[in-house]
């Protein structure tokens, strides 16, 4: 399976797909952090985890977008030879490692920023964990998105923009009334951050929960369509 996301990986990071979601990733850091990190240790330490919080979902479609193209960069042809040499469930788990690492590293890039630059003026980095620990899992729920809407389970690129997208603006939707239990509590997580450190490290176990619960349930749609399609 490693060399299975290795050659996935390499094969993404030559095309020019890749370039899209970190020039995407770019522009919103470049917005979100338009102005500096200041003020008294208590307020950077509350404005750091109010941009992580926001970072967490505002990557979501960004990452769904760079799984989706990394899954979609290798040919049809190929992706039968894999499955008929290698075994579907290989396969699949190698395609998925690969977009999830590959979503780790835009996870990374992401975050570095508003940690490092809290760390530098007096924040202890232990305080900002939390709210870090939004990004892998936020990476990894959108990974599962962009795996649903990949060639392999919707052929038609526009229809399969039109399910990235529509998935994502119906969680933040669904994320605002009483059906909010079945979202990635993308808006939950943004308003527990911005509430501050106490208010929002005693709501993580729970939105960890619902993402991991979430991402679990669309990998194994993935994985249950995949078995009916190379």
């Amino acid at each position: 399976m490693i060399a299975t996301m290795r050659f996935q990986l390499s094969g993404y990071a030559r095309s020019t797909r890749a370039l899209a979601p970190v020039l995407a990733l770019v522009l919103l850091l470049a917005i979100v952090f338009s102005g500096p990190l200041g003020g008294t240790p208590a307020e950077v330490r509350s404005g750091a985890l109010t941009a992580l919080g926001d970072l967490a979902a505002l990557y979501f479609p960004i990452c769904a977008w760079a799984a989706r193209g990394l899954l979609d960069t290798e040919p049809d042809a190929q992706r039968h030879i894999g499955v008929v040499t290698l075994g579907r469930l290989r396969t699949v788990a190698g395609g998925l490692g690969a977009a999830f690492a590959f979503n780790v590293c835009l996870a990374l890039v992401a975050g570095a920023y508003p940690l490092v630059e809290a760390v530098r003026l007096g924040v202890r980095f232990s305080q900002l964990l939390p709210a870090a620990a939004l990004l892998p899992l936020s990476a990894l729920a959108a990974t599962a998105l962009g795996a649903l809407s990949s060639r392999a389970i919707v052929p038609s690129p526009g229809r399969s923009v039109l399910v990235l997208l529509g998935v994502y603006v119906a969680d933040l939707l669904l994320g605002l009334g009483p059906l909010r239990f079945l979202t990635v509590p993308m808006i939950e997580w943004m308003g527990a951050a911005g509430r501050g450190p106490s208010a929002f490290t005693a709501a993580l176990p729970g939105f960890a929960a619902r993402a991991l619960v979430w991402a679990a349930l669309a990998i194994a749609l993935y994985a249950h369509l995949r078995r009916t399609r190379a």
